[in-house]
């Protein structure tokens, strides 16, 4: 008998405001923006005719065609909360409180004392989606441990088994 191979992981997928963002370069009207002051990508509603590159240019597919409005949409990072020091909605409300804002030190600056900086460059446990693209995704994920090595390469890069290895050694100390 061969033993079942089937593992489930959910991964709750945002917008990752790519420091290249692969919408914003495919947009041909220019609709598509990053805020300088905190990196939030964004579409001009005036500016967007919906012709839907930025939808096909989005690894991620985070950006849709609403043809209510006859334009494209994405997530805005629930920029106008960010602006008053408020987390994004998404984040607020997680069931399982496991989504934390904020900003990402440079790896040579990395403070302890930051949850992501943490994560990210002390621990070395979370990794971007498909950073193979390119793209520099700004949100970063905990790969799941018991999910097929070769599927977190393809998901979070080759550095996706020392993440997982890193986790697990944390996680017994």
């Amino acid at each position: 008998q061969v033993p079942h191979l089937n593992w489930f992981f959910y991964l709750p997928r945002i917008c990752n405001h790519c420091s290249s963002p692969g919408c914003l370069a495919a947009c041909p009207r220019g609709a598509i923006f990053k805020r300088a002051q905190d990196g939030v990508v964004l579409v001009d509603q005036e500016k967007c005719e919906g012709l839907r590159y930025c939808v096909a240019g989005c690894p991620y597919k985070k950006v849709y065609f609403n043809p209510m409005t006859g334009t494209s949409e994405k997530c805005i990072a629930c920029y106008p909360k960010l602006e008053t020091g408020l987390q994004p909605q998404c984040f607020v409300n997680c069931i399982g409180k496991i989504r934390f804002a904020g900003w990402i030190s440079k790896p040579e600056n990395a403070k302890a004392d930051n949850p992501i900086d943490f994560l990210v460059h002390v621990k070395k446990v979370a990794l971007p989606l498909f950073p193979q693209l390119g793209l520099e995704p700004n949100v970063y994920y905990i790969p799941p441990i018991h999910a097929p090595a070769g599927f977190l390469r393809q998901m979070f890069g080759p550095g996706a088994e020392a993440a997982v290895k890193a986790y697990r050694a944390a996680k017994d100390d």
